[in-house]
């Protein structure tokens, strides 16, 4: 390792450590976003969830007790028109009528190097329930700590986009989430 590596990794360390106390970050802060993107005949569409409820109990000194919970209403999915917007939350991808929220609760936290976690949990949508690993990235932001995730939903394993929509030649397999979550103490 170079020394301005090294220096930089012992600047991130020291200034991450100083974050850490026995007091978790526990208020989820105005700011927290959850953003999903797809591709539909080879042009991205972007969108958001303007509402969703995260609770956090998150210290990063110690993973052994972190706890993250997070309930996304289904209904407020928004890609930047109604007509879109009604198709996403009609019966053929979110159902959001029969399955007002899709949701994430973490099972477990494993320390993955300097500000970097697994978080081990389980993903439902649309009446379908599984196992999901993702990787957070944790960084302090003054005296909020912001915690980021980006992961990839293969979407016919979630019976997202049924119907007409299956075909995965229309739109694409994959959609990519980031989940920001800007946490105070």
């Amino acid at each position: 390792m170079k020394a301005t590596q090294l220096t930089a990794a012992l600047a991130f360390t020291v200034a991450f450590a100083a974050t850490a106390s026995a007091t978790p970050y526990t208020r989820v802060l105005p700011g927290s976003a959850i953003d999903f993107s797809a591709t539909q005949m080879g042009v991205t569409m972007k969108g958001h969830f303007a509402k969703f409820d995260a609770r956090v109990a998150f210290d990063p000194a110690d993973a052994a007790t972190d706890k993250l919970s997070l309930q996304v209403d289904a209904a407020s999915a928004d890609a930047g028109s109604s007509q879109t917007n009604g198709l996403i939350v009609g019966a053929d991808w979110l159902d959001a009528a029969h399955h007002p929220q899709a949701a994430f609760v973490a099972r477990r936290f494993t320390a993955a190097g300097p500000g970097r976690w697994w978080v081990d949990g389980t993903f439902s949508v649309k009446g379908h329930s599984a196992p999901l690993r993702v990787l957070a990235l944790a960084h302090a932001s003054g005296a909020e700590l912001a915690l980021d995730a980006d992961f990839t939903l293969q979407r016919l394993q979630w019976a997202l986009g049924s119907g007409a929509w299956a075909d995965t030649s229309v739109v694409g397999a994959s959609i990519p989430v980031h989940v920001h979550l800007l946490l105070g103490r």
